[in-house]
């Protein structure tokens, strides 16, 4: 009876472990992405220019994701 109680508290610690675990792997692994949003979220900012780097870089990357197949033979061609 003993060794079922350890068992199944030695099963219990490791998932909790490995949730926390989990957890805390997304959570280091998306941060930069967190953060960035929570900057664009709150609406706030910072007052060193942050948000306006932040709107240009979302404009940048929204202007990669226009590109298509017909633009890249388009400009090997010429």
């Amino acid at each position: 009876m003993k060794d079922a109680a350890k068992n199944g508290l030695r099963s219990i610690l490791v998932a909790i472990g490995a949730l926390a675990f989990g957890y805390l792997s997304l959570q280091l692994g998306f941060k930069p992405y967190l953060e960035k949003a929570q900057q664009y979220n709150s609406g706030t900012g910072t007052s060193d220019g942050n948000d306006n780097d932040l709107n240009r870089q979302m404009d940048q990357h929204d202007q990669y994701d226009q590109v298509t197949v017909n633009d890249v033979v388009s400009d090997e061609v010429l």
